[in-house]
């Protein structure tokens, strides 16, 4: 399924709980309009003030930054802006076009093949909770009903000492090559499980840093998959999740809120 990114500026009230004016981010000289090509470019900012100082004085009202994906059939939902990562600039200008082959056909996609630290590092965090069969630390980094899973499912339930097992792995190591599998760590991987959770807003601090929650508008959608379209994305409708410093409160840092969060207030 065609996807088409924006990186967008919103402001986001915590009253209302709605995110408003939003608008697509110009900059000259660059072609924000791909997943990498959105990383490349926020990437190299320290942070959410970074990058809103470095912007066109139009934007500067806008307290919240976020990726604005829109698939051909209409549907549209957000993924987290990327900051402070050096190493990501590096590896989103290194990718390479490939054809890889699904069920159906074949699908284009960007890989990364080089040896970056942070890409090497990242993997390897990766093995070694596949090797260890941490099927709930994988199912919140990757989801449960995509391809990836698919074929984590596969080793974890087989027998890890046949051939066919090492052969999965090293299906599972080509595939997290794909530069939105990986991505999908780089955001998810301190990501926190919290369920039915109440969080009292009068115990939170007034004055926080705003920073990008993903939020989607209406009906399922498709995710990453390396195969069919994802159906792992949960349902929600964003007048009623925590509001940001409620999130804030459960998350482990200023650039690590749980932007996939989708807890509700009971």
């Amino acid at each position: 399924m065609a996807k088409h990114y924006d990186l967008v500026g919103s402001v986001y009230d915590k009253h209302t709980k709605k995110f408003q004016e939003e608008e697509i981010i110009k900059v000259p000289g660059e072609s924000l309009n791909s997943l990498d090509s959105i990383d490349k470019f926020t990437a190299g900012f320290s942070g959410f003030y970074a990058l809103n100082e470095s912007l066109n004085e139009k934007y500067h009202a806008k307290n919240t930054f976020s990726i604005r994906v829109t698939t051909d059939d209409g549907k549209t939902y957000y993924h987290s802006v990327i900051y402070n990562k050096p190493d990501l600039v590096k590896i989103a200008s290194s990718l390479k076009t490939s054809k890889v082959r699904t069920t159906h056909a074949y699908r284009t996609v960007k890989l990364y093949t080089g040896n970056n630290d942070l890409f090497l590092d990242a993997w390897l965090d990766v093995e070694k909770k596949i090797i260890e069969k941490d099927r709930e630390w994988l199912y919140r980094v990757f989801g449960e009903k995509n391809s990836y899973s698919t074929l984590i499912n596969r080793y974890i339930n087989g027998d890890t000492f046949d051939s066919e097992s090492s052969s999965v792995l090293l299906e599972l190591e080509d595939a997290f090559k794909e530069y939105e599998v990986f991505r999908k760590y780089l955001t998810n991987k301190d990501k926190n499980i919290v369920r039915n959770l109440n969080v009292p807003t009068s115990n939170v601090p007034s004055e926080t840093t705003l920073e990008p929650i993903e939020r989607k508008y209406t009906g399922s959608l498709n995710f990453i998959s390396l195969d069919d379209d994802d159906e792992d994305e949960d349902r929600y409708d964003k007048e009623e999740f925590f509001d940001e410093d409620e999130i804030r409160m459960m998350s482990d840092g200023d650039e690590n809120v749980p932007y996939h969060f989708t807890g509700r207030k009971i």
